[in-house]
Parts: structure tokens; C-alpha cells; sequence
């Protein structure tokens, strides 16, 4: 199991275009995946669930953490670090 921090940098945050485009980048990945917001690790999201993205409400400046756990763990969370610090597709 592994985890990363990143922190939202695109103006609009993770609304309804971002969140579609996170659940592409993860989607093929066969590790279990979750996230969440700011430290507070006791609400968790899933980046596969355009649903359970947009519900999550990240601003710009919020902090997600990313948690995977499997054989690719270290290719998803790459790839979703390159993902949000390029602006999440903005």
C-alpha cells in the first residue's frame, strides 16, 4: 500500500470536466483506489466514480491523498500525481 498528497492548483477545482477526466486516468488500474480530502481520512472517495469524485467538492488549495494498494500501486499513483499538478486537464 501506498500514498500520495497533491494539491489542487486548477482555479475551478475538481468539478464535473476534471472529475470525468480523473476517472479516465484511473480506470485500467487494478488496484484498490481511494482518496480524500484534507486530512480527513474518516470520509474516503473512489477516483473509478465520477459520482463519488464530484461529491467530494475539492477547491483549489485542498490537499487530496490518494491511497492505492495492489500490483500496479506505483503507476496509478504516479499517474495520478502527473494528473492533478498539470492542472487536471485544464
Amino acid at each position: 500500500m501506498q500514498k500520495i498528497t497533491v494539491t489542487l492548483t486548477n482555479p475551478q477545482g475538481l468539478h464535473a470536466r476534471p472529475a470525468s477526466l480523473l476517472t479516465k486516468v484511473v480506470k485500467d488500474f487494478k488496484s484498490e483506489l481511494y482518496f480524500y480530502k484534507n486530512g480527513v481520512d474518516t470520509k474516503k472517495y473512489q477516483p473509478k466514480s465520477i459520482l463519488s469524485v464530484m461529491s467530494v467538492g475539492a477547491a483549489k488549495g485542498d490537499q487530496l491523498t490518494f491511497v492505492a494498494d495492489g500490483g500496479d500501486e506505483k503507476e496509478a499513483l504516479e499517474a495520478i500525481k502527473t494528473f492533478v499538478e498539470s492542472g487536471c486537464g485544464e
